[in-house]
């Protein structure tokens, strides 16, 4: 298999019936018995990986260590180096207001986020970071980054969706095959109403199809 493209999926229908697994990504994850998948999300201009997705809030800065972040940046540069864009610029945004302003308003970019992306830096990633999450993605747009590193779930959604919400789409990072979704829910609340957008759902297998033909991702390189 080269590619495969999701729809939605209901995680609360599918804990209700049993299922440990209860997402596309954790099911395919566990099937191909890979040890860390990531989320990207992805529209026009602006790739944006998530070091972590579905946690509360209050929990997601644990997740926020040295290792975990240069295992997501090795992971990333990987991914984009095998589609073609062989040296990968990645933003990595911070986790705290500021960028923590030298540890005043948190501590996580001194102690963890930087080294990380010093450690990158020594391996020959092209890592940027950490970049004040109300700058960083601005950039990417503006073509400085192919990929922006955000540190939890709605930090990095909320900038795709407001950035271009219809075209929106999500990729997962560490899988031995593509695979692409939407970026929204199953909308139950509407089903057989004749009134659902399938852009997204479009673009997930457009995506899927003409990256595992060509091999390789757009860039923000490349001319519109």
């Amino acid at each position: 298999m080269d590619a495969i493209a999701t729809a939605p999926i209901s995680k609360e229908a599918a804990r209700l019936a049993g299922h440990e697994d209860f997402g596309h990504q954790e099911i395919y994850q566990h099937l191909a018995g890979v040890p860390r998948v990531l989320t990207m999300l992805l529209t026009n201009g602006l790739n944006v990986v998530h070091l972590t997705t579905h946690h509360p809030l209050r929990d997601a800065a644990l997740f926020v260590t040295r290792e975990r972040v240069l295992e997501a940046l090795r992971l990333t540069h990987d991914f984009f180096a095998a589609h073609g864009i062989l040296e990968p610029r990645i933003g990595v945004a911070a986790l705290n207001p500021h960028g923590g302003e030298a540890g005043l308003i948190g501590s996580e970019e001194i102690g963890e986020i930087r080294p990380a992306v010093e450690d990158a830096n020594a391996e020959g990633i092209a890592a940027t970071g950490p970049v004040p999450a109300d700058s960083v993605f601005g950039q990417a747009i503006d073509g400085r980054y192919d990929a922006v590193l955000a540190m939890y779930h709605d930090q990095g959604h909320i900038a795709v969706k407001v950035h271009d919400w219809a075209a929106s789409i999500t990729l997962n990072i560490g899988l031995p095959f593509l695979r692409t979704s939407v970026d929204h829910g199953t909308a139950f609340d509407i089903a057989g109403k004749g009134i659902a957008d399938a852009t997204g759902m479009v673009e997930a297998i457009r995506y899927a199809a003409e990256v595992s033909r060509t091999g390789r991702l757009p860039s923000p390189r490349d001319p519109a």
